[in-house]
């Protein structure tokens, strides 16, 4: 008796619908706080939910592809975004990020971040701004501006 052979990519498919079921479709994302970033979905069930009062530190440390906005940056924004979703005001947690590592090139002001990376400005300009307007802290280590040669003048004026 001789196997059947299907070919490879509706084999892939058939695997991953057997694994995962039929694909769903992606939620309807809100950006009640943070526009066009950190989209959230309603979860009301969930059982932890958002609280005033809060204050939280994100240490982010990875790089991204020149041309994208930084994903640490964008969580920052998301946890923005699950707050307003809540009803708490940006004012009712306090946040703070700092950037080490690879990630200190999201601190760099676009004519900097050109210089240094093959994109044109830095993608992640807009968010740093929405983030800045809404109280959260932004800080970039000095000792990974060093390691990474980037001059201190090379930062972004949002910046500590």
């Amino acid at each position: 008796m001789r196997a059947a052979s299907l070919p490879l990519p509706i084999l892939v498919s058939l695997a991953s619908f057997a694994l995962y079921g039929a694909v769903a479709d992606a939620p309807g994302f809100l950006f009640p706080e943070v526009p066009r970033y950190g989209g959230v979905v309603a979860l009301p069930e969930a059982a932890e939910q958002p609280r005033s009062g809060m204050k939280l530190g994100f240490d982010i440390v990875s790089d991204t592809k020149p041309e994208e906005v930084y994903k640490g940056l964008e969580s920052v924004a998301r946890y923005l975004n699950l707050n307003a979703q809540a009803g708490h005001k940006p004012s009712d947690v306090k946040l703070a990020l700092v950037l080490h590592g690879n990630s200190t090139k999201a601190a760099m002001h676009d004519a900097a971040f050109a210089r240094h990376t093959s994109a044109a400005k830095n993608p992640s300009t807009e968010l740093i701004r929405e983030l800045k307007r809404r109280g959260v802290e932004l800080f970039v280590c000095g000792q990974s501006l060093a390691r990474n040669k980037f001059p201190v003048a090379d930062v972004a004026p949002e910046f500590t």
